[in-house]
């Protein structure tokens, strides 16, 4: 009777823990939004202002027409031109100029760069089978802009209003998301020979990370209860 009512003690406290198992599985898939990691143009890790003439950490010149200024190097300038935005040295909140050539302004024998296209790059790893995704932001550029995620346009993105003043943008979860990372390039079209750049300010992100098939989730918990099996016949027949 005692062996009886032991194991039936035991095969209780196995179904609880075959449950739980299953549960945590179930639970594990669940998430909630998360932010995407982004910079602004001209900040260090920490979005301080970096010092004039450094090179960007985050955006990427993939493209430049200019060659005195070739790839990779996109280099803060210190000193844009009068009326174009000024940079914003916030601790903590900053943005600042980007260009091919820090020297955009100035008593120098060739100030800014050739006419032609810039392509600045930046990128974000989203996981797999991410969902919801959407960045939005603001952004000046010289002579004027538009935006591609993942080598497709974004709908609406081209931004004529020149270096004079910051424009909105948003990049919606119907754009050209994808799984891995992604790579966001703001083209900066410079319409002739003189000073250009690229200002992006306040840019934020926020995706659905992708949860593991149901498939993937069952097995999971199956594996959990299988091992918690295996240990319980093993302790009866010690």
């Amino acid at each position: 009777m005692k062996f009886s009512l032991l194991n039936q003690t035991h095969g209780k406290a196995l179904l609880g823990m075959v449950a739980l198992a299953l549960s945590l599985s179930v639970g594990f898939g669940r998430t909630e939004a998360a932010p995407i990691t982004l910079f602004s143009t001209g900040v260090d890790g920490s979005n301080n202002a970096l010092p004039a003439g450094s090179v960007d950490p985050h955006y990427v010149l993939t493209s430049s027409d200019d060659p005195a200024w070739p790839i990779p190097d996109a280099h803060v300038v210190g000193t844009p031109p009068a009326t174009w935005v000024p940079n914003n040295t916030t601790p903590g909140a900053s943005a600042q100029w980007i260009a091919p050539n820090p020297v955009q302004v100035g008593d120098v024998a060739a100030p800014g760069n050739a006419a032609g296209s810039y392509v600045y790059e930046v990128t974000f790893d989203l996981g797999p089978n991410p969902s919801q995704e959407s960045i939005s932001g603001e952004w000046a550029a010289s002579t004027y802009g538009l935006l591609f995620l993942n080598g497709v346009y974004v709908g609406n993105s081209t931004n004529l209003n020149g270096p004079t003043q910051l424009t909105p943008f948003s990049v919606p979860s119907t754009a050209n998301f994808v799984s891995g990372v992604n790579k966001l390039d703001f083209v900066v079209v410079n319409a002739a020979q003189g000073a250009t750049g690229l200002y992006v300010g306040a840019i934020s992100g926020s995706y659905t990370p992708g949860i593991p098939e149901p498939s993937s989730v069952v097995l999971a918990g199956l594996g959990i209860a299988g091992m918690l099996v295996y240990r319980w016949r093993r302790g009866r027949t010690k």
